[in-house]
């Protein structure tokens, strides 16, 4: 279902690194139980956001043409551009081998159509679900289960 979302992620210092847009199930029990289970891998993520950067305009441009020329979907060739990815850019950053070209969708957040936002913010340790106005917040050294986030939204 179009549940549209958006997975952020802060590091230590207070810096947005990831603000990737989700097309798809942005429901808690959607992308938000996607984003717990990479959450659990926090180390991870940290020690790559380094690796993350937001592509500049002209950049973004000359993929859009590689993509064309490719006829290949976006999400083979640069999944992590990708809305399709939704909260699963947290995997590609927590194993990522090379750097990471995302888009800096954090004004999303407050344009009145994002129904769900998942961040991981390494600056307050915390794990934070926003759906529909209601707040869910975990410590990132103290994750739950799938079922005990769950039972948050109840």
């Amino acid at each position: 279902m179009g549940t549209r979302n958006l997975t952020k992620v802060i590091d230590a210092n207070g810096v947005v690194k990831v603000a990737q847009y989700g097309q798809w199930d942005g429901y808690p029990s959607g992308q938000g139980v996607t984003a717990l289970y990479h959450a659990h891998n926090a180390k991870g993520i940290e020690s790559n956001l380094s690796k993350c950067y937001f592509a500049s305009k002209d950049e973004l441009e000359n993929i859009d043409s590689i993509i064309a020329a490719s006829k290949k979907p976006i999400v083979e060739m640069y999944p992590t551009l990708s809305r399709d990815t939704c909260a699963d850019i947290l995997g590609y950053v927590a194993f990522a081998t090379q750097n990471i070209p995302l888009v800096n969708e954090s004004a999303f957040e407050n344009e009145g159509m994002c129904e769900g936002v998942y961040t991981i913010d390494f600056q307050r340790m915390k794990f934070v679900s926003k759906y529909h106005g209601k707040v869910v917040e975990f410590d990132l050294e103290d994750l739950p289960s799938k079922e005990e986030y769950l039972g948050a939204w109840e």
